[in-house]
């Protein structure tokens, strides 16, 4: 018999063994049941202490955030102090630099002689009537844009007081915006160049807290030479003058409609720009230029400049030049951000390279090509690149070659009424000036709300709206939703009732000139266009509602 059936044996007599056997498994038993419960207890204790882990994770996160948040408010507040600080030092040093300066100079006087009398112009020749009367335009122009304000600026200079308006400041010898004789050379203006030199070295020199108490920031301003005659020993005193690296730094050079000796003012431009490395702005309009390569001398100097970005060179290749390659090459800085190159000749002979920098230039905002060569083929060209430039903010392209179909090629960038997708993938940023049958006032030059600056979405609305509108007075919208999207129409109808409702917003608060002066119009969006899709697309409620609002 084995060990089995002598156990079984015993359990069924009931022997003591089989009682102790029994005992024994029930121990067992409770013995398991009681580590099982343990073991739920750890379980359970266990599954508390990581909730109440992940509470404590989830509170110190937030703790976290709100503790960034403060931070980055800190750090923001910290940099608006340090941006105040510092423009609090750079205000101190200016006023500083002025009250020396005004002291130095408190006995100083204006030691140029008055300008001359009418007689002594007349004397030199400026005489033109009939009856030898003078030229009272040249010898205003003279005394008032000369005399006048060289010596108003050499006071400025000397009395501290320049530099410390809000804006950038000017020295202007000459306006470029309003017609005026040249003004010419002539001895009795020498002594007045010398004084604004000597003026404009002592403020550019004038001493500021020492060497170790001064900052690397310098006074910006900019310098303004138009419709003057400008001779070598005349060019030397301003070489002098500007050149300094003291207190100022030349910001903007502008020489316009001037007259140089031969090469001198290209000689001179380059060498302002080779000394003002702060400089940002640039022209050099309608000075005479010998040839092409004193062009591209011009050029080539402002494309390796550092900071440049502005560039006016209206009229610098005349003639029978082409000023094509200069402009792609002044284009193809990607720092470029306003370039003025009318009255080149620019002619692209069916090259696509213009158009491929204006398309692809990050930074580009305003463009003038007035009175070039551009024909039809260019519009092609021109419009190619405005479909994906979205940054160029105003083209002007005055007295070129376009006739009506190039005019309308150019018209259906900004504003392609063939479908509701091609208005809205129209270039709503771009205001195109100077076409000749175009309305400078229409909605579809981008210009009707330019108070909204580079406000796509507004003018993406408006001409949404106004196709709208125009197919509304015959009730086919739906219609040619229909046409145009087939299947997709609803998906494309929230598009159409918010232009109508964004720009039905903005005729509620829109002015118009009446008479002298701006009223604001009040008036309701157009429901009517709203009405119409309802209806037509038979949305009931909708419509039941919107025919009781109406």
């Amino acid at each position: 018999m084995n060990t089995n059936e002598t156990t079984t044996k015993r359990r069924r007599l009931g022997s003591p063994g089989a009682e102790a056997a029994a005992a024994d498994d029930v121990s067992h038993d409770d013995a398991m049941s009681s580590l099982k419960q343990r073991v739920d207890l750890m379980e359970a204790s266990f599954e508390l202490e990581i909730l109440e882990i992940k509470r404590g994770g989830a509170d110190l996160l937030a703790k976290n955030k709100a503790i960034e948040s403060q931070l980055s408010a800190m750090q923001d507040e910290t940099d608006r102090l340090k941006a105040k600080v510092s423009q609090l030092d750079e205000d101190n040093r200016r006023l500083e630099a002025a009250f020396k300066l005004h002291v130095l100079n408190m006995d100083w006087e204006y030691d140029a002689p008055d300008p001359p009398s009418d007689r002594y112009w007349m004397e030199q020749g400026y005489d033109y009537g009939d009856e030898g009367t003078t030229d009272d335009d040249y010898i205003e122009n003279i005394n008032e844009y000369f005399f006048h304000t060289t010596k108003e600026q050499s006071e400025w200079l000397r009395r501290g007081t320049f530099g410390l308006e809000d804006h950038t400041p000017e020295l202007n010898f000459g306006n470029p915006d309003v017609y005026t004789p040249l003004i010419r050379h002539d001895m009795a203006l020498l002594p007045h160049w010398v004084e604004f030199r000597n003026a404009m070295i002592q403020w550019q020199l004038s001493p500021i807290r020492g060497i170790r108490g001064s900052i690397e920031r310098t006074q910006p301003f900019s310098v303004c030479l138009s419709r003057i005659e400008l001779p070598v020993d005349i060019l030397a005193e301003l070489r002098e003058c500007l050149h300094q690296n003291g207190l100022g730094h030349v910001q903007g050079f502008h020489l316009t409609k001037n007259e140089f000796q031969g090469s001198e003012g290209i000689e001179f431009a380059l060498e302002m720009m080779q000394s003002q490395k702060k400089m940002t702005g640039f022209s050099y309009g309608r000075n005479p230029v010998d040839n092409g390569q004193h062009s591209q001398r011009l050029v080539d100097a402002i494309v390796s400049h550092p900071n440049i970005s502005k560039a006016n060179l209206e009229g610098l290749l005349r003639g029978e030049r082409n000023g094509h390659d200069y402009l792609v090459n002044l284009l193809r800085k990607e720092g470029m951000k306003q370039v003025d190159f009318a009255g080149c000749g620019v002619n692209t002979d069916g090259q696509s390279a213009l158009f491929d920098v204006i398309k692809h230039h990050p930074n580009l905002v305003w463009l003038c090509l007035d009175h070039n060569k551009l024909n039809d083929r260019d519009a092609i060209g021109l419009s190619d690149a405005l479909r994906y430039n979205r940054t160029l903010d105003e083209l002007q392209l005055r007295g070129n070659e376009f006739t009506i179909l190039g005019e309308e090629v150019l018209m259906n960038v900004v504003y392609n009424d063939s479908s509701l997708n091609a208005v809205a993938d129209s270039n709503h940023v771009c205001t195109i000036e100077g076409l000749d049958s175009w309305d400078s006032s229409s909605v579809y030059n981008n210009s009707n709300y330019r108070h909204y600056k580079n406000d796509q979405k507004l003018n993406r609305a408006q001409k949404i709206f106004d196709l709208l509108e125009e197919r509304n007075i015959e009730s086919t919208n739906v219609y040619h939703l229909e046409t145009e999207m087939g299947e997709d129409t609803l998906k494309v109808v929230p598009l159409a009732l918010a232009a109508v409702q964004i720009y039905g917003e903005q005729r509620l608060k829109r002015t118009e000139w009446r008479g002298t002066t701006f009223v604001t119009i009040e008036d309701a969006p157009e429901l009517s266009i709203t009405y119409e899709l309802l209806r037509s697309w038979h949305v009931t409620a909708l419509y039941e509602r919107s025919a009781r609002a109406s």
